[in-house]
């Protein structure tokens, strides 16, 4: 790292009109930055896209960083790739299995890894320093969370599901569908004190924002009837729309989780201020058990004893997903279903939390913890200076109620010290730094969606038979072509 004659501070980034998209990485990643508009002298480092029109001034002492050369230098580079909120089929190949399931067509973690690493070697060629606050509360690495999406109620998975998570009920969320609890009379006293969010009331995401907003605000006012405030929202099948972004606006709803949007990431906003996206890890137990329903066997007792092969399989693959997040400092989000998956086969669910409780530095939680501590990290800001060896990190914005650790980067190399008082000086080879891996032994395959017009029409009108005929709307074409059709198959 060579030095540079000017008093201007490492850190804050100064940004000069680039995307939105790549001010959420900053943030994801927790590196501190200022708009140029407000604070031009703010730092040394000036970052700014030539595709966007042509940069402003610069002070004496700093430094021109043109994002454009890091993000391809193309109009449709990453960055740009980042507005795509479409998804796609995709497969895992996992042991003899393979399972499937439609994910997000783009990859932001690895999108931000990429143009973020390519950055952070730009600024340290030039000078500069690589520090960022901590993805997690000092002195963890990585955090746990077990989403339940409650789709339908079945008592006895239920309380099997309960059995298996009892003293562990403070990692867990239940987002709970109300038309399948509609009859329900047993599972709130157990809901009742535990981080519970709304998975709509139809099981299903809508193609407008009115639909949306209804079927949302009855979820929510469902769970509110049984004495239940709901945290949070989970989009039935991890299905997401720019209608469903719009309708979680309009009802406020603090953060919401679709893999069809986003998985295997950091929480971030799609668009600024709006609901905070909780990517989680998009396989679950029920896609195993599907794969051994789809192989072809001979009477009841091989189908029972692929599924219990699948079950297995499963916990192993969950077991070595835990350990591989938690060595590379990635946050481990898993995801089930109690009813006719997980409340069968509780073992599976048991390894799972056995697995995270064996990680001292592994913060279990609950998803509204984790995002009420994404929210206070998003608001720590701080400077970085440099005198002659030693760094000083000045920090504003500390929250009370949370221990706040900073990680300073060396190339690939990183290392986790405490932010434990406004201002903190250290020097970098005082420091001990580890090589965190990325390489990830199980990538999803992105496959082709069925094809044949029948497919097609399918999408093109929403097709589903969820929502009954009386609460289909009566505007707009997909409906009036839904209601016909729904007539026609009555």
């Amino acid at each position: 790292m060579r030095s540079t004659e000017t008093s201007l501070p490492l850190l804050p980034l100064v940004l000069d009109r680039v995307a939105d998209e790549l001010r959420e990485l900053l943030v994801q990643e927790g590196v501190p930055f200022c708009d140029a508009s407000q604070q031009p002298r703010a730092g040394r480092f000036v970052l700014f896209d030539s595709r966007r029109g042509r940069r402003g001034s610069i002070e004496t002492g700093q430094t021109w960083i043109d994002v454009a050369g890091l993000d391809d230098g193309s109009s449709g580079g990453p960055i740009a790739a980042l507005a795509d909120c479409r998804s796609a089929p995709h497969q895992w190949r996992i042991g003899s299995w393979t399972v499937a399931e439609e994910i997000a067509r783009i990859d932001r973690r690895a999108v931000r890894r990429a143009l973020l690493g390519a950055l952070r070697d730009a600024i340290e060629d030039a000078g500069g320093v690589w520090l960022c606050v901590s993805a997690y509360p000092f002195p963890y690495r990585s955090a746990f969370n077990f989403r339940f999406d409650h789709d339908e109620y079945d008592t006895v998975d239920f309380e099997a599901v309960f059995r298996a998570i009892r003293g562990r009920e403070g990692w867990t969320s239940h987002f709970v569908n109300g038309a399948g609890h509609a009859s329900a009379a047993t599972p709130w006293a157990r809901l009742r004190g535990l981080d519970v969010g709304s998975h709509g009331y139809w099981h299903h995401t809508y193609r407008t924002v009115e639909e949306n907003v209804r079927n949302l605000g009855r979820g929510i006012e469902f769970l509110r009837g049984h004495g239940i405030e709901p945290r949070g929202f989970a989009g039935p099948h991890g299905r997401y729309c720019p209608e469903l972004g719009a309708a979680l606006d309009a009802l406020g709803v603090s953060h919401s989780g679709e893999f069809g949007l986003a998985y295997d990431d950091l929480p971030f906003c799609l668009v600024p201020g709006g609901p905070l996206q909780v990517p989680i890890h998009p396989v679950c137990l029920g896609l195993f058990l599907e794969a051994a329903d789809r192989q072809v066997g001979h009477g009841p007792a091989e189908a029972v004893a692929r599924r219990r092969a699948a079950a297995e399989s499963a916990a192993q693959y969950f077991e070595r997903l835990i350990h591989e997040r938690y060595c590379a400092g990635e946050p481990v989000m898993l995801y089930g279903h109690p009813e006719g998956r997980l409340g069968c086969w509780p073992n599976v669910l048991r390894r799972v939390l056995t697995a995270a409780d064996s990680l001292w530095g592994l913060w279990k939680t609950t998803q509204a913890d984790w995002v009420a501590w994404w929210e206070a990290r998003r608001n720590i800001r701080l400077t970085v200076t440099q005198s002659g060896g030693c760094f000083e990190v000045a920090a504003e914005g500390l929250p009370a109620d949370w221990d706040i650790g900073v990680e300073c980067w060396r190339s690939t190399h990183v290392a986790l010290m405490r932010l434990d008082r406004s201002v903190v000086r250290f020097t970098p080879e005082s420091l001990a730094y580890e090589r965190r891996p990325t390489d990830r032994r199980v990538i999803p395959e992105r496959v082709d969606r069925p094809g044949g017009l029948r497919a097609r029409l399918r999408r093109a009108i929403d097709w589903e038979r969820v929502t009954p005929f009386e609460d289909i709307g009566t505007i707009g074409w997909r409906n009036r072509v839904k209601r016909t059709l729904r007539k026609w198959v009555a």
